[in-house]
């Protein structure tokens, strides 16, 4: 074997174990310091639908988005369910026992519910900072306490 075809040896410089840098993906941030934003990809076609609210309704719900949105992800998981008789915050919570999702929720998500107002409600899921919409509960019908 000539010179030329020969398998340098690693210099004394590079000893070290570690894997280059460029060589391994960079963790996975979190993203509970971004704002919300809402997606409507999953929202159920047949159950707890957004076409059965009234124009109020309508209206509360868009204000209570707008509430949200200002709030990061952080505060939001932290901010208020209930303060002495009257509702208050966005009351984010997991929800384990549910009714069953539509065919094309993915099925390793993580049901939650916002407050939109003492009734009104809404639950999806989060990836990232955005949260999927999959119902709209006008009567606090989905998941009653």
């Amino acid at each position: 074997m000539s010179k030329k075809n020969r398998i340098k040896k690693p210099s004394g410089k590079n000893q070290g174990r570690q894997i280059p840098a460029q060589a391994t993906p960079p963790l996975e941030s979190s993203t509970d310091n971004e704002n919300p934003s809402f997606r409507f990809t999953y929202t159920d076609k047949n159950r707890w639908l957004l076409s059965d609210w009234n124009s109020s309704e309508i209206n509360d719900l868009i204000q209570g988005l707008k509430k949200i949105e200002k709030y990061t992800w952080a505060q939001i998981k932290t901010h208020g369910s209930k303060k002495r008789g009257s509702s208050v915050g966005t009351g984010y919570k997991l929800i384990s026992s549910h009714p069953s999702l539509p065919e094309n929720v993915p099925e390793d998500i993580k049901l939650s519910e916002m407050r939109i107002d003492e009734k009104k409600r809404i639950f999806g899921f989060r990836v990232d900072a955005v949260y999927y919409i999959v119902w709209f509960d006008r009567d606090h019908s989905v998941c009653p306490e």
